[in-house]
């Protein structure tokens, strides 16, 4: 994971990445316990966009010619499948610019807040991110105005309550 890391970081030094955080199961592996996961979620801004229809096109280029493997939407990173996604809405990107900063086997790296995690999770909505939710809400140390803050300016407000209401006790 170092490696890949490292060579996500050389992505940001090279100018094709602005910024980054990772989300998914993996950022979810900073807070609370892990979920079953295989790839590695690199939420990002890019510099520049020289095609709409290819947005990731220089970062495939970059993997082409650094001998990284694509599968499918994954970008293989000595071993670890590595999915970019652009910041594909506002909650997403806001995420993205507002990210930890930790170091991770030795590297610097950026993980979302796990407020913005945990909205994230509210708003896709899919089974598997509606369990990793209870288990945010059950196991970690979360800024509960925050994680209000954000579900208010996303209007996630009715499908906060819902969830609350059908999964948690007490709340």
């Amino acid at each position: 994971m170092k490696k890949t890391l490292e060579k996500i970081n050389s992505l940001v030094e090279l100018g094709i990445i602005r910024n980054y955080a990772i989300g998914g199961a993996m950022g979810q592996f900073y807070y609370i316990e892990p979920s079953a996961t295989y790839d590695l979620d690199v939420m990002l801004h890019l510099n520049r966009i020289e095609n709409d229809l290819d947005p990731l096109r220089e970062i495939y280029n970059w993997a082409r010619k650094n001998n990284h493997e694509e599968s499918n939407e994954h970008i293989i990173i000595d071993g670890i499948p590595v999915q970019f996604l652009l910041a594909y809405n506002e909650l997403v990107s806001e995420a993205v610019d507002n990210a930890n900063k930790i170091t991770m086997f030795t590297v610097e790296t950026y993980v979302m807040k796990q407020e913005y995690l945990m909205a994230i999770m509210l708003q896709t909505h899919r089974n598997k991110d509606l369990i990793r939710l209870v288990k945010f809400i059950e196991e970690s140390d979360y800024d509960k105005s925050l994680l209000e803050n954000i579900i208010k300016k996303y209007k996630l407000t009715e499908d906060y309550n819902s969830f609350k209401e059908k999964f948690i006790n007490n709340a």
